[in-house]
């Protein structure tokens, strides 16, 4: 089975055709803040070289809800005219080690945070204080974090490459909110 998977939560992007356990093509690209048009130009090359797949595979998040709203309508609408599943993942499973923590900002003072173990969460995802989530993390795990926060922690975007390995804990493409819109009232 083909899988054309999609990844654009934070602010750098990728993109990959995976069949089977074959990676076929992977591509990385900027994404500040989800409104990079290299997504699409990405998109218009991975469907160029590998125009046949069985299925779309998008990561959900927490992350930029620019980046989610566009790759998620994206992938539906391909899915939905190449005749292809369409299937949602969170962004969290975008790492390749088999225990991992991850940390995201998610503004306003707050961070997210995941624990992920042997293909799995190991609790909800999470919304704390920086200092409740640091407290969380187990010495000798990697940290991973979709922006810089905290030294220690590997800067490093999800990979869509990696969320293809997961393809059985695939359900819904519903971005993951973790919290409510923050939305500015018109002065008027």
């Amino acid at each position: 089975m083909k899988t054309l998977a999609i990844e654009c939560s934070s602010g750098r992007g990728s993109i990959a055709v995976i069949e089977g356990e074959i990676l076929c093509f992977s591509l990385e690209f900027e994404n500040p803040r989800g409104r990079g048009v290299e997504f699409f130009a990405a998109l218009a090359d991975a469907t160029a070289r590998c125009d046949n797949f069985d299925q779309v595979l998008v990561g959900t998040g927490p992350g930029s809800y620019n980046g989610l709203r566009a790759s998620i309508a994206a992938a539906w609408g391909l899915a939905r005219a190449r005749g292809a599943s369409f299937k949602g993942i969170p962004s969290v499973f975008g790492y390749d080690a088999p225990e991992y923590f991850v940390i995201g900002d998610a503004r306003a003072g707050k961070w997210f945070f995941a624990h992920i173990r042997d293909g799995a969460l190991v609790a909800p995802i999470d919304l704390l204080p920086p200092e409740r989530a640091t407290a969380r993390l187990a010495a000798g795990l990697p940290v991973f974090s979709t922006s810089p926060l905290m030294d220690s922690a590997c800067f490093k975007a999800p990979q869509a490459r990696f969320l293809a390995q997961h393809i059985d804990l695939a359900g819904s493409a519903e971005p993951i909110y973790l919290k409510p819109p923050h939305i500015t009232k018109s002065a008027t």
